[in-house]
């Protein structure tokens, strides 16, 4: 079966999540992996969710090379779609289709290099393929479960050294400077999830009494919510270096300036044009964002109790409880409590052998694009193989205009056909030298 096809197929499968059904697409790329003579393994989680694992042998006193893809997919508001967002069909040159960029075009660019390895290819390490359920709501039934259940699937085991992975992240970029950039992802950004909870004394909308949960509420989560101070990651950092030499104009300059010792100050005073320009200014500060607010029943009742939640979106080195004592210090003169949800945070991986194989690799693409470190604000899988000491990064080589990359989670998501192809080449090339 061609690539392409394999793509269309996967997409075919709606697996929406929630619920996910990712079942049906674990099967098929089970089916597929097995014909090319690969060992693979089905893992169910405790709710019932599959995922898959394939590996090529290898001797285990070295790193495993693990390719990490999840086969779920976020909702889809059909009303807004070109096209069936589960049709898979070709038009334009594109392939359009839920999970075409996000991830199931790089489940099958993982996939075919494999089986391309199994085929015919050298290989001095364990090379494991690991297309999980979940990701999209968390990773606790994809990931998380088989990593806990039989982490010797992915390239861990007593007495060996951590495997290095390679998964989602970061798509080469065209609008950070004249020249292409093809981010590599070596960590992300830490999520806390956080419930606020306001109190105050019930009654009529027409006689409001002082004390009221609702403005307690918006006291609060006005002062807290946004981008805090901006500072300079030791990742951006270095990555504003290596732009500066290719930049040119004031951006350079720009560049030059970020990197310096005077990086947080200059971050702080440019905040406003800063956030103008989106995922830049996510990567230079902690974010707060209130996701959800509940309170109230009735237009003339004022009520006893306000609820917000908070999507915190944290640079790797913040600290993250010395925030939390900060924002119930900021949230107690209110009367409102902080009730931490959820947490997730990973360590930062080093560049190591694969890293430079993703740089050199990135610089032959025919986009010519800049390799820059990079971390990714999103949540994405590899954190839970970072948790365990593996190398991660992130790292697709396609270089997608801005129009392609808003499709990400959002209407008439599609990849380019001839991209794609070439993409798989390149993906089965850097596995092939990764692998030997």
């Amino acid at each position: 079966m061609q690539p392409i096809e394999l793509l269309r197929d996967l997409i075919r499968i709606d697996t929406t999540n929630p619920p996910g059904n990712e079942g049906p697409a674990a099967e098929l790329l089970d089916s597929y992996l097995a014909t090319a003579g690969l060992e693979t393994y089905m893992h169910k989680s405790p709710g019932g969710r599959v995922s898959v694992t394939a590996r090529i042998e290898g001797p285990t006193d070295v790193p495993a090379l693990v390719l990490v893809s999840h086969t779920d997919v976020v909702a889809v508001e059909r009303d807004g779609w070109t096209r069936d967002p589960f049709g898979a069909e070709i038009a334009d040159g594109c392939l359009w289709g839920r999970g075409a960029l996000d991830m199931k075009s790089i489940a099958v660019m993982h996939a075919h290099a494999v089986a391309a390895l199994a085929a015919g290819g050298t290989t001095n390490r364990e090379v494991v393929f690991m297309s999980v359920a979940d990701e999209e709501a968390g990773g606790g039934e994809g990931a998380a479960s088989l990593l806990e259940a039989v982490p010797e699937r992915a390239g861990f085991g007593e007495g060996r050294p951590p495997p290095e992975a390679l998964g989602e992240g970061a798509f080469g970029l065209t609008d950070v400077m004249e020249q292409p950039v093809m981010p590599v992802v070596v960590g992300e950004k830490a999520v806390l999830w956080l419930d606020l909870r306001a109190s105050g004394d019930p009654g009529h909308g027409a006689l409001p009494p002082l004390d009221q949960a609702n403005m307690n509420l918006i006291k609060v989560v006005s002062k807290i919510a946004g981008h805090r101070r901006p500072r300079v990651h030791p990742v951006m950092r270095a990555q504003f270096g290596i732009l500066a030499e290719h930049a040119r104009g004031p951006r350079k300059a720009v560049f030059k300036a970020l990197a310096s010792a005077a990086g947080p100050q200059l971050a702080a005073a440019l905040k406003k044009p800063l956030r103008s320009k989106g995922t830049i200014a996510t990567l230079l500060s902690d974010t707060l964002t209130p996701t959800r607010i509940d309170a109230g029943y009735k237009h003339n009742v004022v009520p006893a109790e306000a609820t917000a939640s908070l999507d915190c979106r944290l640079l790797p080195d913040t600290d993250i409880p010395g925030l939390l004592r900060s924002l119930s210090k900021t949230a107690a003169k209110h009367g409102v409590t902080v009730e931490e949800v959820s947490r997730h945070a990973s360590p930062v991986s080093k560049a190591g052998p694969l890293y430079e194989i993703l740089t050199r690799v990135s610089q032959g693409l025919p986009e010519r694009p800049v390799p820059i470190p990079s971390l990714t604000p999103g949540m994405t899988d590899l954190r839970f193989l970072r948790q365990r000491g593996a190398a991660a990064y992130g790292w697709v080589p396609l270089v997608l205009s801005n129009e392609l990359l808003a499709t990400i989670h959002g209407h008439d998501e599609r990849i380019e056909v001839a991209a794609f192809e070439r993409a798989v080449e390149v993906m089965t090339d850097v596995v092939r030298t990764a692998a030997s």
